[in-house]
């Protein structure tokens, strides 16, 4: 009984090494282009680097209110393409590193992936669009709002920004397929939600500016009227 014990248990494990003795040299392939992904995406890290240093993307992006003011601990949109970039060939790398293990489940998992890696390089990309176009909606309507003399100016500004990322969230769920009815109900109540408080926010606080307007209007033409026109604002 126990030279059979022993005979099964020295079959098992000579099994165990003869399975990796096969998968050796699929894991080294696997772990060469992993390493050479990483070395591409150092390279294109940094030319994106170079790219955006040469062109000042963080300057033009600051002037044309899509980017946030230089901050400390903020990072810079140059920094974050040059990462989004660099991890994306690190991810693509190692997803074709998978099927070289010439398995069976990792094949079809790599097949999956790779199928699914255009969907989410799509979201980033609507995401980012929706952040920079919220940013650059929030400066004019809170310019606009100033100039009116609102003064729910920042909070019809936030809003409208929130409004807008908001809906670039769901738009980029929706594209990955996450969230399915769940997600376009909650949708639909945060939406109202947001678009009753701004309309209470823009009726209250343009009370004084309709007011001012019906006088200037009821007036007659030479009388001057109660109260200056508030100063433009033409930059924040």
């Amino acid at each position: 009984m126990w030279e059979q014990t022993k005979r099964t248990f020295l079959e098992a494990v000579e099994r165990v090494i003869q399975g990796i003795a096969r998968m050796l040299p699929s894991v080294l392939g696997m772990l060469i282009l992993v390493l050479l992904s990483t070395l591409l995406a150092l390279l294109v890290r940094a030319l994106v680097r170079r790219v955006c240093t040469r062109l000042d993307v963080d300057r033009r992006l600051r002037e044309w209110g899509v980017a946030a003011p230089a901050q400390a601990g903020r990072t810079p949109p140059s920094r974050l393409a040059e990462r989004l970039a660099g991890w994306t060939i690190v991810v693509m790398g190692f997803v074709v590193g998978l099927n070289i293990l010439e398995s069976a489940a990792t094949s079809e998992l790599a097949l999956r992936l790779l199928g699914y890696v255009p969907h989410v390089l799509v979201a980033l990309l609507i995401l980012v669009a929706g952040m920079a176009v919220s940013r650059a909606v929030e400066r004019g309507i809170l310019i606009g709002a100033v100039n009116m003399g609102l003064h729910s100016a920042r909070l019809l500004a936030l809003g409208a920004r929130w409004l807008l990322l908001i809906v670039t969230g769901a738009m980029a769920l929706e594209h990955l397929g996450i969230g399915g009815t769940i997600l376009t109900t909650s949708f639909a109540i945060v939406f109202g939600g947001i678009v009753l408080a701004l309309s209470l926010a823009f009726g209250l606080g343009s009370r004084e500016f309709v007011a001012r307007s019906l006088e200037r209007r009821l007036s007659e033409p030479g009388e001057k009227p109660a109260s200056p026109p508030p100063e433009r604002t033409h930059h924040l």
